[in-house]
């Protein structure tokens, strides 16, 4: 009766390889700013972190195999525009131009204020005018461009985490980063001993989806309610908290 069962199970599963295989790609679009614990990249590729894991979940949901494409922020509106990519996660219309279908919210985060031990505490944005503050090149910082204007000093770096960096060895006091992003590093690194002095904004992220994409739109929202639903957003997210 096991050797059935194994038999069936064994069965099964090659089934559900083929189903996956015959059923196509979908793209999605791997910003290359990102650090962990959202993406981790190796020899340009995405390898690992919550962006891939989040990509194979809502593939493996529609019957599909998750293809990552690696690209620069400032492009990656382009390129889904222009059909080069299916889908883009972890995004708000604000941070990128151009006419998409867009999921429900339904990742969290929020924009924080990071300092190093030494620097005068933050209480609100409108300490930071004229100061240097560390940033990404190609993010946008609404929040911090309604709250200081031309005041507000950006210290760009190419990345993520080389932002990080920075802050680290002293090249400026302060960096914007995201909670779950400094909430990693400090748990790796917990002798660093920064600061999160201000969370300035709470957000819910959502996918972005090519209008132009060859798969339905319908179906990939749903493939998102159900992994909400089912808890696996959840679950997922909690891997990297």
């Amino acid at each position: 009766m096991k050797r059935i069962l194994s038999a069936l199970l064994a069965l099964g599963a090659v089934y559900h390889g083929a189903a996956v295989a015959d059923g196509g790609d979908i793209v999605f679009i791997a910003p290359t700013n990102h650090t962990m614990p959202m993406a981790r990249f190796e020899e340009g590729r995405l390898a690992g972190g919550l962006l891939k894991e989040l990509g194979e979940l809502m593939a493996v949901r529609m019957g599909l195999r998750a293809r990552f494409l690696s690209v620069p922020s400032r492009r990656v509106g382009e390129v889904l525009t222009a059909g080069g990519a299916d889908a883009l996660c972890y995004v708000l219309p604000a941070w990128i131009d151009g006419d998409y279908h867009w999921s429900k919210p339904f990742l969290p985060n929020a924009g924080v204020v990071a300092a190093r031990p030494e620097a005068p505490v933050i209480g609100a944005l409108e300490q930071l005018a004229g100061i240097k503050v560390g940033t990404v090149n190609g993010y946008r910082y609404p929040d911090l461009e309604r709250a200081l204007g031309k005041r507000f000093a950006r210290e760009d770096a190419p990345t993520m985490e080389l932002n990080f960096r920075k802050l680290v060895v002293g090249r400026m006091r302060y960096a914007i980063m995201e909670q779950t992003t400094l909430d990693y590093q400090l748990r790796k690194n917990p002798a660093l001993k920064l600061r999160k002095d201000l969370q300035f904004s709470s957000f819910q992220t959502q996918c972005a989806f090519a209008r132009n994409s060859a798969i339905p739109y319908a179906r990939a929202a749903l493939a998102i309610e159900q992994l909400v639903a089912d808890g696996s957003i959840a679950a997922l997210l909690a891997r990297y908290r």
